[in-house]
Order: C-alpha cells, then sequence, then structure tokens
C-alpha cells in the first residue's frame, strides 16, 4: 500500500516528515508524498496525530481478489435456491404425512363419520 495526505486533516506539523526513511515527504502549507518514493512502510501514518496520512491502494501492484463479484452473487444465488429447495422437501413431506388438506383426508366417498368432508357435503347439497 501506498499513502496520501488528507489535506483538509494536515495541520503541517512536520512530524512525518521527519520519520520518514526514504524522504518521499514534503513541507508546502501541508505535507506532501511523492507517491512514486514513497514504499509504504507506513511509519507516517504511524506518527500522524491528526489521522492526515491515509492508506491508498498500489497501482503498480494488482490487488489480490478474494473472489469476484459474479462468484459471490452465485454463491448467494445458490444458497437461496438450497434453502427453498429445502422448503419444498420439509412442505412436501408434512402435507403427505399428514394427508391431504381438503376433506377429512379420506378422499369422497366418506370415511368414520359420515360426510367425508367439505367437497361432499356439497356434492350432496346439488343432489337434493
Amino acid at each position: 500500500m501506498k499513502y496520501r495526505i488528507d489535506e483538509s486533516l494536515c495541520v503541517g506539523c512536520g512530524l512525518c516528515v521527519n520519520v520518514c526513511p526514504v524522504r518521499a515527504i514534503t513541507m508546502a502549507d501541508t505535507a506532501q508524498i511523492n507517491i512514486d518514493s514513497c514504499t509504504g512502510c507506513g511509519t507516517c501514518a504511524g506518527v500522524c496525530n491528526k489521522g492526515a496520512i491515509i492508506e491508498v491502494p498500489d497501482l503498480d501492484k494488482p490487488m489480490q481478489e478474494t473472489a469476484s463479484l459474479p462468484a459471490v452473487v452465485a454463491s448467494g444465488v445458490a444458497t437461496a435456491i438450497g434453502a427453498l429447495g429445502n422448503a419444498v422437501k420439509r412442505y412436501a413431506s408434512s402435507s403427505t404425512s399428514t394427508g391431504s388438506r381438503r376433506g377429512g383426508g379420506m378422499g369422497r366417498g366418506g370415511g368414520r363419520g359420515g360426510g367425508g368432508g367439505r367437497g361432499t357435503n356439497r356434492q350432496n347439497k346439488r343432489r337434493r
């Protein structure tokens, strides 16, 4: 990483100029870092009391990617699909083990107690 100065925070104290081992920092009204000379050691950031020295990515070195955005999205989608699939399986297994949700679970023709459910009662009313 390299460093830059946030000029809105720099008070021009000069502490960073004195500690830079490669003399990449100069002082005008505020400190200035020569980004080409900066080795990224971080000594200057360690002594800045105002937090005016900020780490920036080194453009000469490629950044390591932990995962690309498409891979992250695909992973999230796969997780969501897996969770949905599990929910469907749970629903399917619970509805088959408890019987049909309509009627009494005994089909059209009746069963214990007579009626056989709501659907049968409607048919009987129409016949009368």
